[in-house]
């Protein structure tokens, strides 16, 4: 198993529903000035032309190299060579069919398994996860600098409730850094869910416990086999992990053992079928 154990927000232990190990969810950071940008030809045309669209050459080496990364990495967990792979980016929050933005799935082939991934930037890094296993129907990961939501005002915009009375009892010390791991795991669970925080409030999605507690109107993803667009289920996500509803694991990720600089906050977000 490739991510690190569960941590609260405040840093330690905390106890959680037993919940089956998850053997094939990879973990990796890579530093994107390190990609070999003349891999970019294993992209597709869409990913290629995005790039280009962008002002910067620094954008657009740091768009190229994350992709590319994100595709090796996959190609990995699918144990494939990258050029396998068909890309898929699925996107709930607008009707623009491009399949380059959104959330990131490939597909190694008619017969070969799909991989769920997704992809967080920080400067010159890019934190990565990727699946096969068919129990997962959602992955995510955000990767912040570890004061990135550090500053005043943050948590009247962007904590819930709950949230906030957590941060109350935190030493005003630790609270930027507690801030920002509370930020990368709303983002994580969102990129999970594949919505965004365009379209939801980050108030709403409240992860101060092992268990996200979400709005009714977040529904849970389901993928099949092919890259077909993703269903969406009928029961609204709570905070529940019984009655049929989805699972979720929503950890911190030791920067260490994915070869981060400790000046990062990290963590990784999956959610699970329910138990049959």
């Amino acid at each position: 198993m490739t991510y690190q154990p569960c941590s609260n927000p405040s840093g330690g232990g905390v106890d959680r529903p037993a919940e089956p190990e998850i053997d094939r969810i990879l973990l990796a950071a890579v530093k994107l000035s390190s990609v070999d940008l003349r891999h970019a030809d294993t992209l597709n045309d869409g990913e290629r032309q995005r790039a280009a669209s962008l002002r910067s050459e620094l954008q657009r080496d740091r768009f190229l190299a994350g992709r590319i990364a994100l595709r090796r990495h996959a190609a990995t967990a699918a144990g494939v060579g990258a050029g396998a792979l068909q890309a898929c980016y699925v996107c709930r929050e607008c009707t623009r069919d491009d399949h380059v933005h959104g959330t990131p799935r490939y597909q190694a082939g008619r017969s070969g398994p799909t991989v769920l991934a997704s992809l967080s930037r920080a400067g010159d890094w890019c934190l990565l996860a990727a699946t096969t296993d068919e129990q997962v129907v959602g992955v995510g990961v955000d990767l912040e600098g570890s004061t990135a939501a550090g500053f005043d005002g943050f948590g009247a915009v962007a904590l819930s409730e709950r949230e906030r009375e957590h941060l109350d009892g935190v030493d005003p010390a630790l609270r930027p850094r507690v801030q920002t791991l509370l930020w990368t795991r709303k983002e994580a669970v969102l990129k999970a869910l594949g919505r965004g925080l365009a379209v939801v409030d980050p108030s709403l999605v409240d992860v101060a416990g092992p268990v996200p507690l979400l709005p009714a109107f977040l529904r849970a993803p389901t993928f099949g086999s092919t890259l077909d667009p993703p269903a969406v289920t009928d029961a609204p996500l709570v905070g529940s992990q019984e009655g049929g509803r989805p699972r979720w694991l929503v950890e911190a990720v030791d920067p260490s053992s994915v070869g981060l600089p400790d000046s990062f906050t990290a963590a990784v977000a999956v959610l699970l079928k329910p138990h049959a």
